[in-house]
């Protein structure tokens, strides 16, 4: 087989989670081994041979406008299949429709899956216990049909790329069977940041920084009830849109002493390097990319085993803290902010650690697992 054909469901804008699949297949072509990356649409300042898109144009334009929200997905789904019919790998990223896996199951093909987050089972259980512990009601859109239908997306399953442990460990709870899951990382770019010296912050004020969507799922409230009880003489800096049950259920939260909102940036790195800690209090996850970029600018981390990744390691690149427990998350905002030796020296292994996931490593450990998976992949340099 000379060439691995992989599958995304949505626009490819090299943000977000098209982001990890864009690196993915660079650097796989880079190093020799090609690959096809079939999307409904790209931007139009990326451009690669290997990529392929279902819409480009006035289409892209009347289907996004007209078509309804999931035609696009129809779309690449429908190419995919007729070009790759007769593919024995493929690789499909997760939140595709059940059908295009039942398709290639019905033709004989391997699959390869790329979770991008928890079972949905396990991150239904993670948010309901947030919701009751915090008294935040939610909208939980994890339905027992939706788990039954990831249930056999997994069956149908080759290989299951797990991007970090807790997402392995929630994949091992739900039964499925370990010889399909594979070990693996996210990753973070070089090449977004050209400026990663943390020594050019002038802050008199120690500032932690919090980046994602501010929500319940990404331990907000927790977040905050630290923050209030560790009473700083530093700044909170929270990153992100704010989601609904937050607007709802916390709308005082901007009220609380020395917290900053910025509701949205393109350029993350000047956050990265104002700030002086890292604060991701996640309560389920894929794999953290913010975690990755923040301690590749130095920044000591405080995260939970979600926010971790595959990437802190406790007491050493960071501390990983209980997802429940603000006092602890508290004492521990303590003495980052008052320590300024420990969190430069913290933040020196945190960068070093950095260094061993850029996404051209992560690629080259992903292939590799691929390979000993697949002997007959990628056997012949050949174009598709």
């Amino acid at each position: 087989m000379t060439y691995l054909p992989v599958l995304f469901g949505y626009h490819a804008s090299n943000l977000g989670n098209s982001h990890v699949p864009l690196s993915l297949c660079k650097y796989w072509d880079e190093s020799g081994r090609t690959v096809t990356l079939t999307v409904p649409s790209k931007e139009l300042s990326i451009s690669w041979p290997w990529l392929k898109t279902a819409m480009e144009g006035l289409k892209k334009n009347l289907v996004y406008r007209f078509g309804g929200s999931h035609e696009p997905q129809r779309l690449v789904e429908q190419l995919f299949l007729k070009n790759e019919k007769k593919t024995p790998i493929v690789y499909i990223w997760a939140g595709l429709s059940p059908e295009i896996f039942e398709a290639f199951h019905e033709l004989g093909s391997r699959i390869i899956i790329e979770r991008i987050n928890c079972h949905r089972h396990t991150a239904k259980e993670s948010i309901e216990t947030a919701s009751n512990l915090w008294n935040i009601p939610i909208e939980n859109t994890i339905t027992e049909k939706s788990i039954a239908i990831e249930n056999r997306k997994l069956e149908l399953a080759d290989a299951i790329f797990c991007p970090s442990p807790m997402v392995l460990q929630s994949m091992l709870e739900n039964n499925i069977a370990p010889d399909k899951l594979l070990s693996t990382s996210y990753g973070w770019a070089p090449e977004r940041f050209p400026n990663l010296n943390p020594d050019t912050r002038n802050a008199t004020k120690p500032v932690f920084l919090f980046a994602g969507t501010i929500c319940l799922r990404k331990g907000i409230p927790l977040l905050l009830e630290a923050w209030k009880r560790a009473a700083l003489d530093a700044e909170l800096v929270l990153c992100g849109s704010i989601a609904p049950e937050i607007h709802q259920h916390l709308p005082q939260f901007q009220n609380i002493r020395n917290i900053r909102h910025v509701a949205y940036t393109r350029d993350i790195g000047t956050l990265y390097r104002n700030a002086d800690i890292f604060v991701f209090p996640s309560l389920e996850e894929g794999g953290p990319m913010v975690t990755y970029e923040a301690m590749a600018h130095g920044l000591p981390p405080l995260v939970t085993d979600m926010g971790a990744g595959a990437i802190v390691e406790n007491g050493k690149s960071g501390t990983i803290l209980p997802n429940a427990d603000p006092d602890a998350w508290a004492q521990a905002m303590t003495l980052m902010a008052q320590n300024a030796v420990l969190r430069r020296e913290i933040g020196i292994v945190a960068q070093e650690r950095a260094k061993k996931f850029t996404w051209k490593q992560v690629a080259e450990q992903r292939a590799q697992l691929l390979e000993a998976r697949y002997p007959e992949l990628w056997n012949q340099q050949e174009k598709p």
